[in-house]
């Protein structure tokens, strides 16, 4: 039986091939972003290095690029950006515009630290384009994509601190736990005896976007009267913040797929929604109340989900995609949102000064970020990470109360059987 943090790990060495594959077979010259990127990535690997000991020199020889022998950690100077913070630099470097001695310095670091080769291949490659293991979209779009995912990245990390989310995640992972995935017990916590869950990570449903629509004749139950429509084949999307056990935080965006039925004509009426399809394809069918009949001999195909198994997970046909901007780019440029309850983005706010496309659902999600406002007078729209955070503090809370109830019960449990175990001791002395 597969686990859904099992599955992420199994994807995470299928994408790290991919990525180090192109960075083998890579032969141009970098363009100056590309260039950065790697060179932001490696400074926060070194840093990382640093806290663990390691030192710049070693990983410098062992990565095996060219170096002065007397002085081997001047050779970082043609392929290393380090924080801010951290750096003396006055002008900027002259960066090496060659993406090898990158991933060979990145994997030197990630040997000396013990941590997998293919996470630092991933951390190294964080927000890249041509290096990415998705492809590589258009420059144009990429630009200010990046600039909306450093931005939400930016303040993923404001909020991961102020909850000290690491320590959360440690806690929960040291002790395998799980959330909720008991229908008998929900909002409960317990140990998980078969494997690695991701059931304790915060989330937040941001949206539905239609991937796919048909026009179609529509029928509602005791309604005679025929009416037209639109079929759409969607994808639910949620922001999740997950664990790496090398010792980060992970963003993903989760997906699960399904089918809108959306009348036309019919004022009360709101689109109706199945999400517990897959993968399937449909020329009629109905949910709730309504049927269809896909116009034109046409047909419609519901995203593929994952096979993901009980209990890992109770919506157990949610995909996990990492936080990219390829990933970004693919949810919310060229789509549509339809609206749904709970959902995070509201088309009711500001996006005329964004970097995103006008009206685009990249440019709801990065106007929340920017904190504009609402369309309509005196109405504030709150961002969708207010909404994480609360479910952080949420999990972070119970589980913390899960944990110092286990305490007391084992400190009671100790007591009494120390008890028990003295009055049988005293028992059998007496009878002697």
């Amino acid at each position: 039986m597969t686990t859904s943090a099992e599955s992420l790990i199994r994807n995470s060495l299928y994408l790290a091939a991919v990525v180090e594959k192109k960075i083998n077979e890579y032969s141009g010259v970098m363009p100056l972003h590309e260039k950065k990127t790697l060179a932001q990535n490696l400074g926060e690997l070194l840093v990382q290095a640093k806290k663990q000991a390691v030192k710049k020199n070693d990983i410098v020889v062992k990565s095996g690029i060219r170096h002065n022998p007397d002085a081997p950690v001047n050779a970082l100077g043609e392929y290393c950006l380090l924080p801010e913070a951290k750096s003396r630099r006055t002008k900027n470097p002259r960066l090496c515009a060659h993406p090898q001695p990158y991933l060979r310095l990145a994997l030197a670091a990630a040997e000396l630290m013990g941590m997998a080769p293919h996470d630092a291949i991933m951390r190294l490659t964080e927000g890249s384009n041509a290096f990415s293991a998705q492809d590589a979209i258009d420059e144009e779009l990429f630009s200010p994509t990046q600039a909306v995912w450093r931005l939400l990245k930016a303040k993923l990390a404001v909020i991961a601190e102020r909850h000290q989310l690491k320590q959360y995640f440690r806690d929960a992972y040291a002790a395998s736990a799980v959330y909720d995935e008991d229908i008998f017990k929900p909002n409960t916590w317990e140990q998980d005896s078969v494997g690695l869950s991701t059931s304790y990570w915060p989330t937040v449903y941001l949206c539905a976007v239609i991937r796919s629509s048909a026009s179609a004749r529509l029928t509602v139950d005791n309604i005679d009267v025929e009416v037209g429509g639109q079929v759409h084949a969607i994808e639910q999307v949620f922001l999740t913040l997950g664990w790496c056990a090398s010792g980060w935080i992970v963003g993903y965006l989760e997906y699960l797929p399904g089918l809108a039925v959306e009348p036309i004509g019919l004022e009360s009426r709101r689109p109706l929604f199945d999400l517990h399809i897959s993968g399937e394809t449909f020329t009629n069918g109905a949910i709730g109340d309504i049927s269809f009949v896909i116009e034109d001999g046409e047909s419609i195909k519901v995203p593929d989900g994952t096979p993901g198994e009980w209990p890992y997970r109770l919506r157990s046909r949610k995909r996990f995609e990492s936080l990219t901007p390829q990933q970004l780019a693919s949810t919310f440029i060229g789509t549509r949102l339809i609206a749904t309850p709970n959902q995070a983005l509201s088309k009711d706010i500001d996006t005329a000064v964004v970097l995103s496309v006008p009206n685009s659902p990249l440019a709801i999600l990065e106007a929340q970020l920017l904190g504009r406002q609402g369309l309509w007078p005196n109405r504030e729209i709150p961002c969708f990470l207010d909404a994480l955070e609360k479910d952080i503090v949420l999990l972070k809370t119970s589980f913390q109360e899960w944990r110092q109830s286990c305490r007391e019960t084992a400190k009671n449990d100790h007591f009494a059987v120390l008890a028990a175990a003295t009055e049988e001791l005293n028992r059998l002395r007496t009878d002697r």
